[in-house]
This record gives structure tokens, sequence and C-alpha cells, in this order.
């Protein structure tokens, strides 16, 4: 009896609480006040919100919007961390310098795609190039700033004892008294205000950090990492994020309507100020709807590294970012891919690395060898020995990339010349080899080892073909085809080139070992989806892939496997 009891007395308490839970979830609704803390004083850096709210974007989409004003003394990340705003705007740099493990922040979505920071500097001050900083003193504001300015003089390889560092006031106002020699602006802002204080624009060297290919990530919106565990927030983002995309988009179209809604927050900023700034800024926001609030991870993680090299003693934040939103945001457009932005980041820049690029060099060099040992066996010159080695080596790629283009173009051996030399120190030593040993190409020793570089190279150019086709942003199921296309391409051309017709068109498998390796990888990669904050999921993914493909190469090989004869199969894997 006192068991059966207690058992009631433990149903309703486990009743109660859900009960609790569900009354507390049902207290979450998507018109719950959302308040929006802005880096600066109301101005064009935030038309697009403006015109969200003017518009009624915000509430079209079923929102509450409050737009708080900032200010000097207003910092937006900390008013997220003590409950003041949901959501601010901010800096990278700022983000990083105030997050911690007890109150972490989180990047939803990138406002500005590009940056506006840039040191400004007189020439009757002395400064003709960047180099003449040496013995002048540069204004920062200390809100990051300062670590930007450094790494420039540091890649300028100027001594950085040789540069004060100072704070400077606002707007400018020090560099047009001449009290300091330089100093960080905003292109939209400061810039503008010190040409209208009568410094002429002629008096201006104005130097970016993207000339040094130093990343600084300006205004995005980041909110406390630990609100996103709720499903009603996270939805008000995505619709947050959906309603300043066509804000903005429509102060891009109407600009002068765009200063017009800033005037009826400002009424007292000077309009011609807003319209230079207005469209300095335009040049930051991403023109194509489909790339509106994407945080580019290669510049996060260069600037994060830029901070990391700071002096400090604080311990580094984790994540300051996620694509939960941004991936819920596609899923609303209807343009949800396969695969996540981080996934492809992770896929893409694996292709980057020293060991991989290695292993493709081999991949070509190896196909390279076997077109001149082709064009040995027909007796060809030096001449002919290299083109036939030049198209088994870059052939297929040549192909994939004629496919893709964009990015691609001009085609990777253009660029690179580790390619065509390599290429011709092959042709070069095989001829040499075959001059000395005439018999070397049909000896066992050879022909073992020429097997097992063709596997190898073939599973390395075919796993490169597939992350290619991907990082480009094709469909997923192109990755298959570019991997058979990267392999066999360059063989197909070879021999339509010495009139023959393709041997992998006549019962040999071949592209086919290609084909199943890609689509494992794409189905590791859906996998890897899940692990947003880890690249490891990615390279097992590409490991074993790999290591799939070669695994198939070599019972090809050893089991002769090839069509039946029903389907063109009248030839052996050994007359490839």
């Amino acid at each position: 009896m006192k068991s059966f009891r207690l058992y009631c007395h433990l149903l309703l308490v486990l009743l109660g609480l859900i009960g609790l839970s569900t009354n507390v979830q049902a207290q979450e609704k998507i018109s719950d006040p959302i308040r929006v803390q802005l880096a600066w004083y109301h101005q064009a850096q935030f038309a697009g919100f403006y015109i969200a709210e003017i518009r009624k974007h915000f509430k079209n989409e079923g929102l509450n919007v409050t737009l708080v004003e900032g200010g000097s003394n207003i910092n937006p990340i900390t008013e997220i961390q003590e409950g003041r705003a949901d959501v601010a705007v901010s800096w990278l740099s700022n983000a990083y310098n105030l997050s911690n493990d007890q109150k972490s922040v989180s990047n939803v979505a990138q406002i500005f795609s590009g940056s506006s920071l840039a040191v400004a500097c007189r020439i009757s001050a002395g400064v003709f190039t960047p180099q003449d900083m040496v013995g002048k003193k540069v204004g920062v504001w200390e809100v990051g700033d300062e670590a930007l300015v450094k790494k420039m003089i540091q890649l300028l390889s100027i001594p950085p004892e040789s540069v004060e560092l100072v704070k400077q006031a606002p707007n400018g106002q020090d560099l047009v008294d001449g009290k300091v020699a330089c100093a960080t602006v905003m292109t939209y802002n400061e810039y503008w205000q010190i040409l209208a204080a009568g410094v002429p624009a002629s008096d201006l060297i104005v130097i970016s950090p993207d000339l040094f290919q130093i990343a600084h990530i300006e205004d995005g919106l980041y909110v406390s990492t630990e609100r996103l565990k709720s499903p009603i927030f996270r939805e008000q983002l995505v619709r947050l994020v959906k309603a300043l995309r066509q804000g903005w988009a429509e102060a891009r179209i109407a600009p002068t309507l765009a200063v017009e809604t800033i005037e009826r927050m400002a009424p007292k900023l000077n309009k011609e100020h807003q319209h230079h700034m207005l469209e300095s800024i335009l040049g930051t926001i991403p023109s194509s709807p489909d790339q509106f609030g994407l945080l580019d991870l290669s510049k996060y993680y260069s600037e994060v590294n830029l901070l990391l090299a700071k002096v400090d003693d604080k311990k580094a934040p984790g994540h300051l970012w996620t694509y939960e939103i941004w991936n819920e945001l596609k899923k609303a457009d209807g343009k949800s891919t396969p695969l996540t932005q981080a996934t492809k980041f992770y896929a893409t820049s694996i292709t980057g690395m020293l060991a991989f690029k290695v292993l493709v060099y081999l991949g070509v060099f190896t196909f390279a060898l076997s077109g001149v040992l082709e064009a040995i066996n027909r007796h060809y010159d030096l001449w002919g020995r290299l083109i036939l080695a030049f198209l088994s080596g870059v052939g297929g790629g040549t192909l994939r990339d004629l496919i893709i283009g964009g990015d691609r173009l001009p085609f990777y051996y253009v660029k690179d010349i580790t390619y065509p030399l390599g290429i011709l120190i092959v042709v070069l030593i095989t001829t040499v080899i075959v001059l000395m040993y005439e018999d070397a190409p049909q000896s066992k020793t050879f022909k073992t080892i020429k097997k097992y570089a063709d596997i190898l190279g073939f599973s390395m150019l075919a796993i490169t073909g597939a992350v290619i086709s991907i990082s480009a942003g094709l469909p997923w199921f192109w990755a298959p085809i570019c991997a058979a296309l990267t392999c066999a391409g360059g063989g197909m051309l070879r021999d339509i080139v010495i009139n023959q017709e393709p041997s992998t068109f006549k019962g040999v498998i071949y592209e086919e070992a290609a084909i199943v390796g890609a689509l494992f990888l794409v189905g590791g990669l859906m996998i890897s989806n899940h692990f947003e904050y880890t690249a490891v999921p990615v390279y097992i993914s590409l490991i074993l892939s790999v290591i799939l493909i070669a695994c198939l190469r070599i019972l090809i090989y050893k089991y002769h496997w090839h069509y039946p004869k029903s389907l063109g199969g009248n030839m052996t894997p050994d007359q490839h």
C-alpha cells in the first residue's frame, strides 16, 4: 500500500513538472518583444533596421521589435549579457573580448560582409606611404581597432616601438587638428566627417586592411548562446533576419527614401553626410539575398587568429558563431541544401592543406606518367610525350573546371606552376630511364610501383573532384560526376588524340569506383552536418572515401572485374 502511495506521489510530481514545462513553453510567443541594441547612435549604418520597422516588415513577420539606440557609453554585447537586450549589433572583436563561459554570445547573422575600418593619414603630416608611419602618432578608439593597426604595422615590417598608438577623440577630430598623423576611421563615417571639417581628399591616404588581407568582421547580430536553446527565440531570429534582408534590399533600391527614413529616427543629422554614409555602407551589404546574413568562416578564423595573437592573459572564448539560424532561414526560403555551410567550409579548407596538395600532385604526376608511357610505346618524340602526359595529368581537371567555371578559371595549373613543371620533370625523367634501361617499363617492379601509385593517385583525384564541386556550390549529385570526370577525363582526351576508342567505354570498370567513393563521401558529409563546430567528421569521411576507392581499385585489379559481354565487357582491366 505504501509503495502504491509513493508511486502515485511520484506520478503527480512528474505530471506537475511536465505541466510546468508546458506552461513555460506556452508563455513564449513569436510576438514577444525583441529588443535590438544598435552599436551606435541612430545613423545610416542601421538604415535597413529603420526601413524594416517603418515599412512594417517586422510586423508582417509577427514580430514586436524595439530598436534601442546605442552610444559611446553603451556596449551592445554587455547589454545582451546583462539581459537589457535580446539581440545586439556588434563587431566580432568586441564579442571576442567580452564573451566568456558564463556569458557566452553567438553570431547568428552577419550584416556587413566587408570591412569599413581603415587608417587615414595626412600627407601634410609627412605620411606619403604606409611606411611613413614610422615616428608618427596613430589615433585609435581602443575598441579592437588597435589590434588591426598593430598587425598592419607588423606586415609593413615597421618596428612596433617606432609608432605611438594614442586614444583619439570621436569623429576624427584629432586628425583634423593635427594631433595625430594617422587615425582609424570608418570609411562610411569618420572619413566623410574629416572631409566635411575642411581636410581635402588630396591630403589623405587611406590604408585598408584588405590590402594586407586582414579580416575585420563588423556589424553582425549577436545573442546570448544560452537563449538559442529556445525554439521560439530561434524562430524569432529567423524572422528578424528575413525582415532585415527586405529592409536592406529596399535601402539599396531607394537610397533617397532610406535617408528620409533615417531622418525620422534622428532629425538633427546632416542629410548629405547620411547620403554619403549609406552609399558607403551599401558596398558592404551583400547585394544577393541568398548571401545576406552569411558569416564567412574563413574571415572569422582569420580575425580570431589575429585576436589570439594579442598579449593577454584572458582565456580565449569558445565558438562565437552558429549557422543554426542561417540554415533555418534557407529552409524557410525553400533553398536548403543537403550540406550545411559549416560542412562545406571544412571540406573546402582541407583541399588547402599541404598534405592534401602533395597527394593531389602525386595523382596528377602518376596519370602524367601513364601518358608518357603510352607516347613511348607509340614512338612519339619529346613534344608528343609532353602533350600526352599533360592531357593524361590535367585533362580531367580541365573538363571539370570548364563545367564549374567561376573561380575555377583560369585553370588551376595556370595559377600553380607546380603542375606543368612537375609534368615536364616526369616526362624528362621517364625518357632518360627508358633511354638507359629500355625494358624498364615492362619490368615487374616498375609495373607494381606504377599500379599502386595509380591507385592512390586515382583515389585522391576522385575525392578532389568531388570536394571541388561541393565547395563550388554545385548540387550534391555533381560530386560523383566531377569525381569520375577528374579521374577518367584525361585518359579519354588522350585516347581521342591518339585516335583510339576510350577503353573505359568498352567494359572496363574504372570511373565507377570514383562514383561510389564520391557518393560515400556525400553521405559522410551529410552526417557531418550534425557536428557544426568540428571538422573531424569531415576528415573521417574524406579518409574513408579515399580508402574505399583504393580498395575498390585493388579488387578490380586483383579479380579482373569488368562488365559482362552483354553490356560491352569485351576488355579486361589489364588492357586499360
